[in-house]
C-alpha cells in the first residue's frame, strides 16, 4: 500500500510541472537523455523540499561575489524526477553521461552525472532565494574603505534565479545564474563494450581539446601519492579497502595543456569499452578533483591484473566510475553545443 501511495505522489508531481519542452525565460527545462522531458517554473521548484547550503563566492581570479545562504531543491531530485535513461547503447551504465547547463546570457557549464549522483545531494542544488551572512565587524584595522566596502556591497547585490549552486567547490565559478535549461547528454553511444578475456592497456593516450596528443608509459614524470580506498560498488556491493599509489590526475592533465573551460569534460575509457566521464569543473575547483588519483600500483605491487592503470576516486560514495586499464583519456568541449 505505501508503495502505491508513493507512486501516486510522484505521478501526481509530474502532471503539475511537465509542460511543453520548449523553455520561456521563466522556465527551466530539463531535457535530453530523460523519460519525461519537464519544464519548471520558479513556483514549481519552490513546491519541492528545500535544503539550505552555504557558498562562499570566491571566484578562481580572486574576484569576491558575497557570502550566502542559498535555498532550493538538489539537482539530484531533479534528474530523478525527470528520469535519466540511455537510449540504445552497448554500454548500460550512466556513468559517462554528461550534464550541461545554460543559463539566460548563454553561459554554459558541464557536469558529470557522477559528481552528481555520487556525492551528497547537497553539493549541487538549484537554488531560488538566497540571504546573505553579513560579517559581524568591519575591517578597517585591517583595510582601507576602498577594499572592504565594495565587498560589503557584494551582500546587496542582486540574484538571478533559478541558480545553480554548487557548495562543494572550491571557487564558484560554476555557480551559474539564471539558468534555463539541464540536458543530459551521452556523447560517445557508439562505442562498442564487449568483454575480453585479460584487460590489459600498457599505455593511454590524451587526446582531444589538448596543446598536444600525449602518450604515457609510466609515471615516473610525474609527482608521486599514496591513497586508501574503498571499494563500494552498485553491483557487488562493499568490498573492502585497497591501497594504491600513482600520480595526481590533474597533475597528468596539467602536463597535457587543458585550457580552461568550464564547458570541457574528461572521457576515461578501457580496451573493453568501459567509460566514465570527468568535468573540468569536479577536477580543477574542486577539492575532491586534487585527490583523483591515476594509479600504477596496488597494494604496494604493479598494477597486473586490470592494469597497468586504474583511475580512482576516494570521494565518490559509489566506485563505479573507477576505470581499470586505462587506454585513452579524450578532452572535449561542449562549446560547440551551446545554443
Amino acid at each position: 500500500m505505501k508503495n502505491k501511495f508513493t507512486v501516486f505522489i510522484a505521478l501526481a508531481v509530474l502532471c503539475m510541472v511537465c509542460r511543453p519542452c520548449s523553455a520561456s525565460p521563466s522556465t527551466l527545462a530539463i531535457t535530453g537523455l530523460v523519460r519525461q522531458p519537464l519544464n519548471l517554473t520558479r513556483q514549481d521548484l519552490n513546491g519541492f523540499d528545500a535544503i539550505r547550503v552555504q557558498l562562499n563566492e570566491v571566484m578562481s581570479d580572486g574576484s569576491f561575489q558575497g557570502v550566502f545562504h542559498y535555498s532550493g531543491v538538489p539537482l539530484k531530485s531533479l534528474l530523478e524526477l525527470a528520469g535519466v535513461e540511455k537510449k540504445e547503447t552497448a554500454f548500460g551504465k550512466k556513468v559517462d553521461l554528461a550534464i550541461l547547463v545554460r543559463n539566460k546570457k548563454g553561459m554554459q557549464v558541464a557536469l558529470s552525472w557522477g559528481e552528481v549522483f555520487y556525492r551528497n545531494p547537497g553539493g549541487i542544488i538549484i537554488a531560488t532565494s538566497a540571504s546573505p551572512i553579513m560579517p559581524h565587524k568591519d575591517c578597517r584595522r585591517c583595510h582601507s574603505p576602498e577594499v572592504y566596502k565594495s565587498r560589503l556591497d557584494q551582500f546587496q547585490r542582486k540574484i538571478g534565479f533559478p541558480k545553480l549552486v554548487i557548495s562543494s567547490d572550491t571557487y564558484a565559478d560554476r555557480s551559474l545564474e539564471e539558468i534555463t535549461s539541464i540536458e543530459v547528454l551521452d556523447l560517445r553511444p557508439k562505442i562498442p563494450a564487449k568483454k575480453l578475456k585479460k584487460l590489459y592497456a600498457s599505455e593511454f593516450t590524451i587526446t582531444g581539446a589538448v596543446e598536444k596528443v600525449q602518450t604515457v608509459q609510466d609515471l615516473g614524470a610525474y609527482p608521486r601519492r599514496e591513497i586508501t580506498v574503498m571499494h563500494l560498488g552498485e553491483g557487488k556491493g562493499y568490498h573492502g579497502f585497497d591501497s594504491f599509489s600513482g600520480a595526481p590526475f590533474k597533475a597528468i592533465l596539467d602536463k597535457a595543456g587543458i585550457a580552461p573551460d568550464l564547458s570541457k569534460i574528461f572521457l576515461v575509457s578501457a580496451p573493453d569499452g568501459y567509460r566514465s566521464l570527468f568535468s573540468y569543473g569536479e577536477i580543477f575547483l574542486n577539492t575532491a578533483g586534487d585527490r583523483m588519483t591515476l594509479a600504477d600500483r596496488l597494494n604496494g605491487q604493479p598494477v597486473k591484473n586490470g592494469g597497468k592503470f586504474i583511475l580512482v576516486l576516494p570521494d565518490d560514495l559509489m566506485s563505479d566510475r573507477g576505470v581499470k586499464a586505462i587506454q585513452k583519456i579524450e578532452v572535449i568541449s561542449l562549446r560547440k553545443k551551446s545554443k
